[in-house]
């Protein structure tokens, strides 16, 4: 019996053994953008209008819209900014300014881009999850563009302001 409760202790006294860690972390702070990797394109199918000006809205899009999702785990303010450029040919030469490129915000007012970083988002604070905001663009020809095909750039920047 004695031979027993010895086996039994000695199988039993490394269960009872402990070791402590202190575990640390650090999440950084950070702010990501995920966009989808497509054009922004128009489809001109009635064209010429009737009359002039006439809005083209992209056509390639799902639904119009293009989804951007960001996500910010970072205190502080943050902004989203937007900059479509001048559309230019090959060599340079101005198709199209950048104010015939209209765009809203989550199905807000449309605004004009102007070539420059505009800001189209500011929230305060951490998203919590991926928050999704969505684009959608429209081209205004006033009828003295020159036939050709013509590609809008968009280009969407986070920023954390200090």
């Amino acid at each position: 019996m004695r031979s027993w409760l010895t086996a039994l202790l000695l199988l039993v006294t490394p269960a009872l053994a402990q070791a402590t860690w202190i575990v640390q972390t650090l999440i950084p702070e950070t702010i990501a953008l995920r966009t989808p990797t497509t054009q922004i394109a128009f489809d001109l199918k009635d064209y010429p209008p009737k009359a002039f000006p006439a809005t083209y809205p992209a056509s390639n899009l799902e639904g119009g819209i293009l989804p951007v999702q960001v996500f910010s785990n970072a205190p502080g303010v943050w902004s989203l900014l937007l900059q479509i450029p001048d559309l230019k040919d090959q060599n340079g030469v101005l198709l199209l300014p950048a104010k015939q490129v209209l765009y809203r915000v989550n199905g807000g007012l449309w605004l004009r881009a102007d070539g420059t970083p505009q800001i189209i988002y500011t929230q305060a604070g951490p998203t919590g999850d991926w928050l999704e905001i969505h684009l959608e663009f429209a081209l205004e020809l006033l009828g003295n563009e020159r036939a050709g095909s013509y590609v809008v750039q968009a280009l969407v920047t986070a920023l954390r302001q200090p």
